[in-house]
C-alpha cells in the first residue's frame, strides 16, 4: 500500500497518495506503513485479496476524508484507487490511481518495490501530479523495520519535476500498538516534514486503527489523522 496522505494535504509539499500512503504484513520480512503515512513500505496486499484504507485528516481550517480501496488480483502487483473528499467544501477533490509491484524479496532479508501513480484534481478539472517511487524495507532486528524511499514527482500545474526521498522506522513491541516515526523531504523544500503515529488492533478483528501526527515547519502546518484499515474485503 502506498504512503501518501500527508503528501497530498500538507501544502502539496510532496506526492499526493494514498496512503495510500498503509498496510498488511507480507510473508517477507518487510514491515508495513502505507495508507496516510509519508513513507511507503516494500509490501503489497496478499495475492487474490482486496483491502481498504480510509482516514480523516484535519489541517486547520480544512478537513479531508480519503478512501483507498486496493486489490492484488494477479499475485504480483497491487492497484489502488484513492479518493479524497474535502469535507469543508463538501466535494470530491481528487481521484488517483497507484500501481505497486514487489521487485525483489526474501523471507530472511530486505524487500524492494516500485510504485507509480497520478492524481486528477476535480476542482480544476486537470491532471495534478505524477510520481515514481522506489521503497526499500529491511529488518535489522525482530521488533524494528526500516523503510527507505527514493523517487521523483512531476507537478503539472507548476510544470516542475523534483526528487523525493524519505526514511521511516516501524517498531513492533511484543504487546501493544505498532509505532511509526518518519521523515519526508524533496529538493524543492527547505525543511523536511516530520511525522509519527501508532497502529493498534480493533478488538478481536483484523482491522486496525491509526492515529497520526505530522508537522511541516516550513508551512507552519500540523496534520492530525484518524484512520481505519480493513486488510481483507474479499
Amino acid at each position: 500500500m502506498s504512503g501518501s496522505f500527508y503528501r497530498s494535504t500538507l501544502g502539496r509539499a510532496a506526492l499526493p497518495l494514498m496512503l495510500a500512503a498503509a498496510s498488511i504484513l507480507m510473508a517477507v520480512k518487510a514491515g508495513a506503513n502505507g495508507g496516510h503515512f509519508l513513507v511507503d513500505d516494500a509490501a503489497t496486499t496478499p495475492p487474490q485479496t482486496c483491502a481498504l484504507d480510509t482516514w480523516i485528516t484535519r489541517i486547520d481550517p480544512t478537513t479531508r476524508a480519503t478512501v483507498a480501496p486496493m486489490c492484488n488480483i494477479t499475485g504480483a502487483s497491487e492497484w489502488t484507487v484513492p479518493l479524497e473528499y474535502n469535507l469543508s467544501n463538501d466535494e470530491l477533490a481528487t481521484i488517483g490511481l497507484d500501481y505497486k509491484r514487489v521487485l525483489w524479496a526474501s523471507r530472511s532479508g530486505p524487500a524492494l518495490a516500485g510504485s507509480a501513480g497520478f492524481r486528477y484534481n476535480r476542482v480544476t478539472s486537470e491532471m495534478d501530479t505524477y510520481y515514481l517511487n522506489i521503497p526499500l524495507s529491511f529488518q535489522p532486528m525482530d521488533s524494528l523495520t526500516l523503510h527507505l524511499n527514493g523517487g521523483v514527482e512531476h507537478d503539472r500545474p507548476l510544470d516542475d519535476t523534483y526528487a523525493t526521498w524519505g526514511v521511516a522506522a516501524t517498531f513492533k513491541p511484543v504487546t501493544g500498538p505498532i509505532w511509526i516515526l518518519e521523515m519526508y523531504d524533496n529538493d524543492r523544500r527547505q525543511d523536511p516534514i516530520i511525522a509519527g503515529g501508532a497502529r493498534m488492533n480493533v478488538g478481536s478483528t483484523r482491522w486496525t486503527l491509526d492515529l497520526g501526527l505530522a508537522r511541516d515547519t516550513q508551512l507552519d502546518e500540523t496534520a492530525y489523522t484518524l484512520g481505519i484499515n480493513i486488510p481483507r474485503l474479499f
